[in-house]
């Protein structure tokens, strides 16, 4: 039976990889970041999304030698990389922003610090996961702010590829602001509730009877609002708008196209900025200087005024002195990442879907109005620190 490691995925990584073993680099240590490019246009803000996910996979990793022996002569790599690959087991330190922060482009949300060749393998997973989940909790997001708040159905995720697939996929909807799921096995797996109706329909095998799903404008009296469907297809945001401007009367709005990417897709870099020399963290620009890589280990601060609200977020090395929060009109601050794993270890037990969606549905109130906005969203103050920018500067 092949297992299909997902470690095998990308052949440019495996490719580095055996790059890294040829220069008698693989086990310097390095600091990589993950982080989304600029978003599209009427894309405010990224609802962070896959850690808990990319955690599971790396948790559940099984590398068939078979498998191996295939991708190796299929890739042309080594058989010392076949090697470390058999023998791996994770060392490497993981800092992240949790499932359903919310956050912006160019800013760190991810950090593997590790052994060159393992941040880089297993950097690959990270942010092929970390890139779709957020992609798809961003939509999922999207589609809760367009119903004003009513109910977002997952109709989504059951029509996954894989029961991997589907959960993942229920996952990330519920994180982006989705309240109940169509999926019976995420409903039972992962604890979102569970709302959906037949959709079957007998005609004259069977006596007439109202399909409790079935969208009525003008339903009898006393009867309960039924779940609407948005379609399946790019445009459930735009439907969904619609629906809301010709105030139709729905117990939900049942969402099936969030699985793939849609009208928008979300890009990331993940970047070398640090690696260590003689003890010590050298900032680096990439492996080969790229001038727009910012370098320097990071971590990202959030600054709230008196009322809760956001007012900025600041990006500092990891080594300097946090920000006064008076310097930006501010009361409080509070770093968005967290540690996850450290020397390969897991540090708490993984996170239910619901906090992730908990977390994004009181965070978002917190941001300026006009960042929230559908079309032509506002621009949330995203700033370098003093050091960070004189750090820039100085490449």
């Amino acid at each position: 039976m092949i297992h299909r490691c997902p470690l095998l995925l990308d052949g440019r990584a495996l490719l580095d990889a055996d790059a890294l073993i040829r220069a008698g680099l693989a086990e310097r240590r390095a600091s990589f970041e993950l982080s989304f490019e600029a978003l599209p246009r009427d894309v405010g803000f990224v609802v962070v999304a896959g850690i808990e996910t990319f955690l599971d996979s790396l948790y559940r990793l099984v590398i068939d030698e078979a498998e191996l022996d295939a991708a190796a002569r299929l890739c042309g790599i080594s058989d010392k990389l076949k090697r470390w690959l058999l023998r791996l087991t994770p060392s490497a330190d993981v800092d992240a922003m949790p499932d359903g922060t919310l956050a912006f482009a160019n800013m760190p949300v991810a950090t593997v610090e590790g052994p060159f060749i393992e941040a880089v393998v297993i950097g690959a997973l990270l942010r092929a996961t970390m890139q779709r989940a957020s992609t798809v909790a961003t939509r999922a997001v999207r589609l809760h702010i367009a119903s004003s708040g009513d109910p977002i159905i997952d109709g989504s995720s059951a029509r996954g590829a894989s029961v991997d697939a589907a959960l993942a996929i229920a996952r990330w909807v519920h994180v982006g602001g989705a309240s109940a799921t169509d999926n019976a096995l995420a409903s039972i797996a992962l604890g979102i509730p569970f709302q959906c109706g037949s959709g079957i329909k007998l005609g004259d095998l069977a006596p007439p009877t109202p399909r409790p799903d079935d969208w009525d404008a003008s339903p009898a009296v006393g009867s309960p609002p039924a779940l609407f469907e948005l379609g399946g297809g790019d445009d459930e945001e735009a439907a969904l708008v619609e629906a809301k401007r010709v105030r139709a009367k729905a117990s939900g709005f049942v969402a099936r196209g969030l699985g793939h990417a849609g009208s928008f897709g979300l890009s990331t870099r993940y970047e070398l900025v640090a690696l260590e020399l003689g003890g010590a963290w050298c900032p680096m620009r990439g492996p080969n200087n790229q001038s727009n890589v910012v370098p320097g280990r990071k971590r990202v601060v959030r600054y709230t005024d008196a009322a809760s609200r956001s007012v900025a977020d600041v990006i500092h090395l990891t080594t300097e002195r946090m920000c006064s929060p008076a310097e930006l009109g501010a009361q409080t601050l509070a770093p968005l990442a967290r540690a996850f794993m450290r020397d390969g270890r897991m540090l708490e037990a993984p996170e239910v879907p619901s906090m992730g969606r908990d977390r994004s549905i009181a965070a978002r109130p917190a941001l300026p109005p006009e960042v929230t906005h559908l079309r032509r969203p506002g621009a949330y103050r995203v700033e370098l620190s003093e050091g960070l920018a004189a750090l820039r500067d100085a490449f």
